[in-house]
């Protein structure tokens, strides 16, 4: 707003640090379209994107995966849309939308791009911004507080601007009822900012209105001095002062403004303002004042401002009568005589004046002068009485000429709406006539001109409503008329665009119908996106709106199918499609509900196979159909993260694997092999099962080694003796893998080539790694590094997976370079560089290296 602005906290109540640049795309949450990043907090991100079904750009503010663990935060997220969508006033920052799309829960806001409330450098704001937005603010409080919601977080961060300089209202995340306490975190701090807290809420006391109107104050005195009035190193410091210390006092030049913020910073809720509505009052009070004049301290007053505080508080003026028409211009006309009732009307409204000397007169003359009075009072009555009676005979001796005649049938046409028409009593036909007889009749030419603009007004209305052949015929006759001209030529080109558009949706209609009709009903070649691209070249297009319904009807019915058949998630897929489609589709409560049961029904079932798996588990009853271990499954189906399930399955997965040791011991590797395949499937991450696996190989080889041996000749059989007897000699002296022929890694594989399933060659070869990790352990203890890398070289030939080699690498490396720094200082050059080159091979990265070659170079001699 932005709703969000840069400033904007995500709606959490922490400030997010403003971020340039385009949106990675890596959140796509379907409707919307994410342009870029707003801004980021520990708990939300806020996003600029476009709301693809309304093409309007909305701030979306999408709560971190990592807290959904937590259902306190993901509640907070979701109360805060659920409030700001009860509260529906100009200075609230409203909410378009609100779901849940995979792991992120999100909110669709109203973007508003007037920027933060604090400038960027902390400097204060002009008076009557200040009061303007604290006014703003105060009016919004006042709306909330009487639907019930107490804010609880009232702060800069969360007042945001309209482009018009207007404030608003946002984050009602930690927002509670009227009577609601104040709630604590779990680490114990009272919910808030500590900054703008109200000694109440500090305390951790109950709180209402007034403790927001308390942090209102709060953010009028950072607004005017650009700070605010208590800090300390800490929050318990701060809550302590706003309990304790007394109101801040305002420089000399805003004294003016003392009272307000005195009572907004009262220590008790009673003396403070008690409702948003009078905070309100009592600035605008200052706010005339200074459009006045009467308060030149705090600002100065020009027209604009003046004009618009005192719009509704300046007396109105009586504006003088006007001496030309409404239009401007008097034209020529024909004399006529106008009603008798008229100017009966106006003689009887007419005064009667009389001097000073006629006023002596009357009181000297006394009755006789009544009398005459009273005879001319009646004399003018029966005058007027007779002009009335006789108004048409009268009438006929007044001159009517052929032309005033015309150009009157033509006013009461136009007035009748009969513009034009080939029987000479339309508008145009009579106009034109009186033209014919004076070319230069202003009341004739204006006549046309206003028939020629209604012509126009109603192409205008039937091009709204897609007539296409009534605008044309309406343009056609205004053309006539009035001879071309720039509204025609501009209504032609309208009017051939809309011919054109309603030429591309009668044919995008016909695509759309018979998408509906396969049943494809939605992406980018669906039938909603077709009919969704008519609506978007003509809004009001009826075919499209209920190609539109019957899409959303069909959804509903798919979402109805899904819920029938169990397919929770699929039946919340419809939901989300439907809900983007149509919002306000009256199914959707509807549908969420039977989601809902059908989820409450699924839970049973779940409950019920778990109890009966676990019975059968008690009784050993493990395989089969109705076994613990496809009950168990089917729970797990049902619910993938049921923790009982879960706990069922790696218990049973252990049973399992006690029986196939069982069958081992007694060399049943048939039997084994089932038994743990069944464990792997309840369970593939049970330690025990690796083991298990791994005595299954042993048992197979040795099983296999005991076949073998009984076809080996006594030849072979001395043969491979004598090999092991030479291999564990040479494992003994240490000759791991050198000299070659005579090692023990290579007399062990010389029996192996003779009887690959020898089991004691396999146990001596797996025991190389640990005979040469001890080995290398003695020859970095004895400073024969030489040595030690031999045995590095054995483990990796007898283990090549091993994954200690890599460290035991870089630890003789740098065993070669300490060797290495010891020789150049004893100005062994050759040594040295001996040494290097070992550790090079080793480590070839070592940080180490370089700094000792630029030594070895600066040795003497180099």
């Amino acid at each position: 707003m932005l709703a969000v602005s840069s400033r904007h906290d995500g709606g959490m109540g922490f400030p997010l640090v403003a971020m340039a640049g385009q949106a990675r795309n890596v959140i796509e949450i379907p409707g919307y379209k994410i342009l870029r990043q707003l801004g980021r907090g520990g708990m939300a991100t806020v996003y600029l994107a476009t709301q693809e079904s309304v093409q309007r750009d909305v701030a979306l503010k999408i709560m971190s995966p990592t807290l959904l663990a937590d259902p306190d935060f993901g509640e907070r997220f979701l109360r805060e849309a659920r409030i700001a969508a009860k509260l529906h006033h100009r200075h609230v920052v409203g909410v378009h939308d609100v779901g849940r799309e995979g792991d992120y829960h999100y909110i669709a806001m109203e973007y508003l791009g007037g920027g933060a409330l604090l400038t960027e450098d902390g400097e204060p704001r002009l008076v009557p911004f200040t009061l303007r937005a604290i006014r703003e603010i105060a009016s919004a409080l006042n709306y909330a507080h009487a639907k019930g919601f107490v804010h609880r977080d009232i702060k800069p961060d969360n007042i945001l601007l309209r482009d018009d300089g207007s404030a608003a209202l946002t984050d009602f995340g930690i927002a509670r009822a009227s009577d609601s306490a104040t709630h604590m975190t779990r680490t114990g701090t009272v919910i808030g900012t500590p900054h703008y807290m109200s000694p109440e809420q500090a305390r951790g006391r109950a709180v209402d209105g007034r403790a927001d109107l308390y942090s209102l104050g709060i953010v009028l005195y950072e607004l005017l001095m650009g700070r605010v009035p208590f800090h300390a190193d800490d929050s318990l410091a701060v809550g302590i002062m706003h309990i304790t210390q007394p109101v801040p006092i305002l420089p000399e030049h805003l004294s003016a403004l003392q009272p307000i913020l005195n009572r907004l910073l009262a220590k008790q809720p009673e003396e403070r303002f008690q409702n948003g509505a009078a905070l309100a009052d009592a600035i605008e009070q200052v706010e005339i004042g200074i459009a006045r004049g009467e308060l030149p301290e705090l600002a100065a007053s020009d027209e604009a401002y003046r004009r618009e505080i005192l719009g509704a508080n300046t007396p109105t003026r009586a504006m003088p009568v006007a001496a030309t028409p409404p239009g401007g211009t008097r034209y020529r006309a024909e004399p006529s005589l106008g009603r008798m009732d008229d100017i009966a009307n106006s003689s009887a409204r007419r005064p009667l004046h009389r001097g000073a000397a006629g006023h002596s007169a009357a009181a000297s003359t006394g009755g006789s002068r009544r009398w005459m009075l009273a005879a001319a009072a009646i004399a003018i009555v029966f005058a007027v009485f007779a002009l009335w009676h006789y108004q048409n005979r009268l009438r006929a001796l007044l001159p009517n000429t052929e032309l005033n005649n015309l150009v009157a049938r033509g006013q009461q046409a136009l007035a009748d709406g009969k513009l034009i028409g080939t029987r000479g009593d339309s508008a145009r036909e009579l106009f034109q006539a009186a033209r014919a007889l004076d070319a230069d009749n202003d009341q004739a030419r204006e006549g046309l001109n206003k028939v020629g603009a209604r012509l126009i007004d109603q192409s205008r209305a039937a091009l709204t409503r897609s007539d296409f052949t009534t605008a044309q015929s309406d343009l056609d006759a205004a053309n006539e008329v009035l001879g071309g001209g720039a509204e025609v030529e501009e209504l032609k080109t309208a009017l051939h665009a809309a011919q054109m558009r309603n030429t591309q949706s009668a044919d995008l209609l016909q695509r759309a119908d018979a998408m509906l009709a396969a049943g494809n009903l939605l992406g980018d070649k669906g039938a909603s996106s077709l009919y969704q691209r008519v609506l978007d070249a003509d809004p009001t297009n009826a075919l499209a709106l209920n190609g539109l319904k019957k899409v959303a009807e069909a959804v509903a019915q798919q979402a109805r199918d899904a819920i029938a058949a169990g397919k929770v998630n699929e039946a919340n897929a419809r939901i989300a499609d439907l809900t983007r489609l149509s919002p306000n589709f009256p199914a959707i409560p509807e549908l969420r509900a039977a989601i809902a049961q059908s989820h409450e029904n699924a839970t049973q079932a779940i409950d019920q196979q778990l109890a009966r798996a676990e019975a059968q588990q008690r009784a050993g009853k493990i395989a089969g159909d109705d076994g613990a271990l496809v009950l168990f499954q089917a729970a797990l189906k049902g619910d993938p993260n049921n923790a009982r399930a879960k706990t069922g399955l790696r218990k049973l997965a252990q049973t399992l694997i006690a029986q196939a040791n069982a069958a081992l011991d007694d060399d049943n590797t048939v039997s084994a092999e089932k038994l743990l395949q069944q464990a792997a499937s309840a369970a593939p991450d049970v330690s025990e099962l690796r083991d298990a696996k791994a005595r299954l190989r042993e048992t197979r080889l040795r099983l296999e080694s005991i076949k073998q041996q009984a076809q080996l000749t006594p030849a072979d059989q001395a043969r491979i003796q004598q090999l092991l007897d030479d291999a564990d000699k040479a494992m003994t002296a240490g000759d791991l893998i050198l000299p070659p022929s005579d090692c023990a890694f290579d007399k062990y594989r010389a029996v192996l080539r003779i009887d690959g399933n020898n089991a004691k060659a396999f146990a001596g070869l797996a025991k190389i790694p640990a005979r040469a990790k001890d080995l290398f352990e003695q020859a970095i203890k004895n400073g024969t590094p030489q040595k030690a890398r031999a045995y590095i070289d054995a483990i990796s030939e007898s283990d090549p997976g091993d994954a200690s080699v890599p460290a035991l690498r870089e630890r003789l490396a740098n065993v070669f370079l300490d060797q290495a720094d010891a020789r150049i200082g004893q100005n062994l050059r050759a040594d040295a560089a001996t040494s290097l080159k070992a550790a090079r091979e080793l480590s070839p990265n070592n940080p180490r290296l370089a700094p000792l070659e630029e030594k070895l170079q600066a040795l003497p001699g180099a």
